[in-house]
């Protein structure tokens, strides 16, 4: 025996499926938008509140500077500027591999690309000393060696 085909079934069909995964897919993109906004406040809080451990009284974070460079999705950038001698920086946070696992780092750059580490972001009490006391390793001067050619 020969199947009929409904067409007008098929297009029924196609349309509900249609609109469920447009449905899907705009809940998606609008929760992604709408949060886009409190990450970048909460990491410029995160990056302000290392530098004030580190050198209180001396950052001013201002706005978020967009990264150009499509491979590196684990880094944020944002202005800064020095309140003792005004001199504008750059501050970078980025996801750096401890011994205790990733961690967010935050980088100073001057206007000669001069990177500087300034800590761990999620790092605090005692084992905030210990990897405090190797900002010299290989997977820091890595970063501080990428920064520059990141944020160009």
């Amino acid at each position: 025996m020969k199947q009929t085909i409904s067409y007008k079934n098929f297009f029924i069909n196609f349309i509900i499926f249609f609109t469920i995964f447009a449905f899907l897919f705009g809940l998606l993109a609008y929760s992604v938008i709408s949060s886009r906004k409190y990450w970048d406040k909460n990491l410029k809080q995160t990056v302000s509140t290392v530098l004030e451990e580190t050198e209180p009284d001396t950052w001013s974070v201002e706005n978020a500077c967009i990264i150009n460079n499509p491979l590196v999705a684990s880094a944020a950038c944002y202005d800064i500027r020095n309140k003792k001698n005004g001199e504008n920086y750059k501050a970078v946070i980025v996801r750096v591999q401890t011994f205790y696992g990733p961690m967010p780092g935050v980088f100073t750059v001057d206007k000669n690309e001069y990177v500087e580490f300034k800590g761990y972001a999620t790092l605090h009490g005692r084992v905030a000393p210990i990897l405090n006391n190797f900002k010299q390793s290989k997977r820091i001067d890595y970063w501080k060696k990428r920064i520059p050619g990141i944020i160009k």
